[in-house]
C-alpha cells in the first residue's frame, strides 16, 4: 500500500522580493537616517548611535518583540566599534539587524534594556568584554570577569599579561 501523493506547496517568493518588502516596510519606521545593507540573508539597517533607542522602540512596537542579541565588533584602526542588534518578530518569522558605529575613545550608547529584558545581560557582556557603556542601564557591571579585572579582552589591542596570550595583529 502506498501513501497518497503529497500536494506540492506553492513556491515561496524569491528571497530578494521578501527582503525588498522588509526593507521598504522597516525603512519607513526607521526614517531617513537608516541605510540598508544585506548581510547574508539578514536585512540590516545602519543608524547613527543616537538614533538606536528610538528605532528599537519603533521596531518593538511594530512587532519585533524579541531581541536575539547585542554584540560588538572592534575596528581599532578606524577608532570605532560597530554595535550590532538582531531583532525577531515571532508572528511572521522575520529577523532584522541594526548596526551603529560607536566612537572607540568615548564608547557610549543608550541602553535598550528598558525595551527588552534580554538586553540586560547582552549589554553587560558587551560592557565587560569591549568596554562600551550603556547609558541608563539599571545594573551595568561586569558579568563574566572579576570586578578587579583590568581591561576588556575582546578589544583587539588588549594585552593579556596573566596568560601570555598573543592576539593576532590589529
Amino acid at each position: 500500500m502506498t501513501a497518497p501523493a503529497a500536494e506540492n506547496p506553492p513556491p515561496a517568493p524569491p528571497a530578494s522580493a521578501a527582503v525588498g518588502r522588509v526593507k521598504q516596510e522597516v525603512a519607513t519606521w526607521l526614517g531617513p537616517d537608516a541605510t540598508f545593507e544585506l548581510q547574508g540573508a539578514l536585512p540590516v539597517f545602519r543608524l547613527p548611535a543616537a538614533a538606536i533607542h528610538a528605532a528599537c522602540r519603533r521596531l518593538r512596537d511594530a512587532g519585533f518583540e524579541y531581541l536575539i542579541l547585542v554584540t560588538a565588533v572592534d575596528y581599532p584602526a578606524e577608532k570605532r566599534f560597530e554595535l550590532v542588534y538582531v531583532l525577531s518578530n515571532f508572528g511572521d518569522a522575520r529577523e532584522i539587524g541594526l548596526v551603529a558605529d560607536i566612537d572607540r575613545d568615548q564608547p557610549v550608547i543608550e541602553t535598550v534594556s528598558d525595551l527588552w529584558e534580554t538586553a540586560d545581560w547582552h549589554e553587560r557582556e558587551v560592557y565587560d568584554l569591549f568596554g562600551i557603556r550603556f547609558d541608563h542601564h539599571r545594573d551595568l557591571r561586569r558579568i563574566l570577569l572579576d570586578d578587579h579585572w583590568v581591561g576588556h579582552p575582546l578589544r583587539k589591542d588588549y594585552v593579556d599579561t596573566v596568560h601570555d596570550v598573543i592576539k593576532r595583529p590589529v
